[in-house]
């Protein structure tokens, strides 16, 4: 199977120095999605928005290895990921060349692979991921938590959970399926009555 990788990672509020974060997106064969995902690339010192850009591409590729992906096209806005893949750029930075070993290693995999640049514009949704990983995590690690609007939403999802006797996932899995299906404005209609 054929797949098309996004991937996308940011360290905020400082770089170097704040809160990595990184988003992945994976899409099979005629544009279907099989896959996304964010999380917490590294914090603090030594942590920069390209350690969170090399870590959302090899948490990527192992999702991708899971899904059972024979190749895979690659699709970032980090010049510098792209180009030290494409061995056009040298990595100097230790961190980064273990990052890039474990990267190529999940590569060697794949019976083809190719990577490509694309505008911030174009990866879009896994730097949402990115943000959303960011929200998620910023107040665990002591960086504030933006507006909080994530973090007031995983709290309702939990409360709802608890109520009703289901796992946090299930709760949320539930509210994904609506918000795929209604449009914003009809649920805001239907919690008014």
């Amino acid at each position: 199977m054929k797949c098309l990788v996004y991937f996308d990672g940011a360290c905020e509020p400082v770089n170097p120095g704040g809160l990595g974060t990184y988003g992945y997106v994976i899409y099979g064969e005629g544009g279907r999605r099989l896959a996304r995902g964010y999380g917490v690339a590294c914090h603090g010192e030594g942590c920069t928005n390209n350690v969170a850009e090399y870590t959302a591409l090899r948490e990527a590729l192992r999702k991708a290895k899971e899904l059972g992906c024979g190749e895979v096209e690659i699709r970032g806005d980090s010049q510098l990921v792209v180009r030290q893949m494409r061995g056009e750029w040298a990595v100097n930075s230790l961190r980064l060349m273990a990052l890039k070993d474990e990267v190529e290693a999940l590569l060697a995999s794949f019976a083809r692979w190719s990577i490509e640049w694309v505008p911030r514009e174009e990866n879009k949704e896994a730097d949402g991921l990115s943000q959303i990983a960011y929200e998620a995590h910023a107040a665990q690690y002591g960086y504030g938590g933006g507006d909080g609007w994530i973090q007031t939403l995983i709290g309702e999802v939990r409360r709802a959970a608890e109520a009703e006797g289901l796992r946090p996932e299930e709760a949320a899995k539930i509210l994904a399926e609506l918000l795929r299906k209604y449009r914003l404005e009809e649920l805001r209609e239907l919690a008014e009555g």
